[in-house]
């Protein structure tokens, strides 16, 4: 074992003492509470939960931090969820002086948690009794940036320096506990490509060389989870949804029709809301058809890694975008309405190989208060925003994932 694994075990150990010491380095005053959920005979998925994402380090707060205690609820209230299963994404950014499709990755900015965090963030989860995900992203300052368009400027490049991203991140999950690895996460434009192949395989080689826990990713649309490359090599398939079959000029689609959208296979431009651009990916079956299909192909279990539902007026008749809608209302309606939707259509899914969902986003931090030290975020966070905590779909996700 060398010397920077035992660094890693030393570090590991030291969270979990200050963890099992209340996080802040004197005695709890009361046990950490731990989540409880319905057995598999009622309960809707045998993985239910959320999504958490870290947009810097600041979103991690250390133990001496004054939003330490307002983090450490956010998790407690997880655990009256019904929920057993949280995936935490956060990205690393391309490096200073490389453009938007650069291939070099510097984790020492403040976009990045450091190892200590995700050390510390990982034992709170697991301390729990959450099942935990890791979706490793890449960023780039430029406002026109996303992972689903990027293409690298040197694939190789890319590839190599990725890979050793990824290892570096592998290594902490192992360490820490994590129980399922993503070896992509939305990066659509790489993923697909069968010259790339070999390349993906290499890169996969070097994660399960320091990683032994699930090899998963999750793709930006279930066409490109069919159609990835390296499908043999995942334990589990995830795919994000962020598209709908809702006719074009319905802005108040009712729940029935909103059910009627995950299984409806028209193809008519005017009917087929996708965040990709209908076309791009041909797209041209029902979502409940498309999520089906990445079984056929793979063979393997699958499940929706990320899925979420604005609360703004108009976002159930878009891909819950807020964009060319910011000024509309608030409207829980929209979105509750739209859980409502997919409990009651993912329940004609096969639950032999569909093993359930992640709902986007639970923010590390109280998300009911828009206009606290988190105010740059109030379009995410604040009653116009995908954020549920607070909100009638919060108690509605309560009561489907307990099966009632």
């Amino acid at each position: 074992m060398n010397m920077k694994h035992l660094i890693y075990i030393f570090l590991a150990g030291l969270i979990l003492l200050v963890v099992g010491c209340g996080g802040s380095g004197g005695p709890s005053p009361t046990p950490v509470p731990t989540t409880s959920f319905p057995s598999l005979d009622v309960r809707p998925f045998q993985n239910q939960g959320v999504g958490m994402q870290f947009w810097g380090r600041q979103w991690m707060p250390s133990a001496d931090d004054p939003m330490r205690a307002e983090f450490i609820e956010s998790l407690d209230l997880l655990t009256e969820m019904n929920i057993n299963y949280v995936s935490i994404a956060f990205n690393i950014q391309i490096g200073e002086g490389w453009g938007p499709n650069g291939v070099v990755f510097d984790r020492n900015t403040d976009v990045t948690l450091t190892d200590a965090q995700v050390y510390d963030l990982v034992a709170l989860l697991k301390e729990r009794g959450f099942i935990v995900n890791l979706k490793l992203g890449f960023w780039h300052p430029d406002p026109k940036f996303s992972m689903g368009g990027y293409t690298p400027n040197d694939v190789d490049l890319w590839f190599t320096n990725w890979g050793k991203e990824l290892v570096h991140f592998a290594t902490l999950s192992e360490q820490a506990g994590v129980d399922a690895f993503d070896v992509a996460y939305e990066m659509a434009n790489l993923t697909t490509d069968q010259k790339y192949t070999a390349q993906w395989n290499t890169l996969i080689d070097g994660v399960e060389a320091v990683y032994n826990g699930q090899i998963t990713a999750n793709f930006l649309n279930p066409v490109e989870a069919q159609q990835a490359v390296f499908l043999n090599r995942l334990d589990t398939v995830m795919t994000s949804i962020f598209y709908k079959h809702v006719a074009t000029g319905n802005n108040n689609p009712t729940v029935d029709e909103l059910i009627e959208s995950w299984t409806d296979t028209s193809t008519d431009l005017d009917s087929v809301i996708d965040l990709n651009s209908w076309g791009i990916w041909g797209i041209d079956d029902s979502i409940m058809n498309e999520i089906e299909a990445i079984h056929t192909i793979s063979g393997k279990p699958v499940m929706i890694g990320d899925m979420a539902f604005i609360s703004l007026d108009g976002a159930a008749s878009n891909w819950n975008s807020n964009s060319g809608i910011e000024t509309n209302p608030a409207s829980n309606d929209d979105q509750t309405d739209q859980y409502e939707a997919f409990f009651q259509a993912a329940s004609q899914l096969d639950r032999s190989w569909f093993k359930g969902v992640l709902f986007m986003t639970w923010f590390p931090f109280d998300s009911t208060n828009s206009t606290g030290p988190y105010a740059d975020w109030s379009y995410e966070i604040g009653p116009q925003g995908r954020t549920f905590r607070g909100k009638p779909a919060e108690q509605l996700i309560i009561d489907k994932f307990a099966g009632r």
